[in-house]
């Protein structure tokens, strides 16, 4: 096996696995009960899968031969704009979601952060803004 081949190779499984990644997090999204986590479960896809892509596209050009340093460094800029945006955006969708003071599952702990350590799946009253 050639070193071109090689690195088609890592590339293809670098693809197939963040294809996995977003497969994953969609059968998730579709078994969560409400909104919130929902959110949640968009974590995977967005904070490895499209690295991944990113990633596994920009391996496999190298291995054809086709990667020029502005392409590398666009694969860069990318995965590393992608995980801003995804953490900015799933916090608004969090933020939106929690807001609409719609009924939660009960699986779901309402505010872990802000809830009583000894009365769990309590949380204090939401904040009015």
């Amino acid at each position: 096996m050639s070193s071109g081949d090689a690195g088609a190779l890592a590339g293809g499984v670098l693809l197939v696995t963040g294809s996995l990644f977003f497969l994953v997090t969609a059968l998730g999204m579709l078994r969560a009960r409400d909104a919130v986590s929902r959110v949640n479960n968009l974590s995977p896809a967005t904070g490895a899968g499209l690295p991944l892509i990113i990633l596994g596209a920009a391996v496999h050009e190298l291995a054809r031969g086709d990667l020029t340093v502005l392409d590398g460094l666009k694969a860069v800029l990318a995965i590393a704009a992608s995980l801003v945006v995804s953490s900015v955006a799933s916090n608004m969708l969090g933020r939106a979601a929690y807001r609409t003071q719609r009924e939660l599952d009960p699986r779901t702990i309402a505010d872990a952060l802000g809830a009583d350590p000894d009365r769990p799946g309590t949380a204090p009253d939401r904040p009015q803004d």
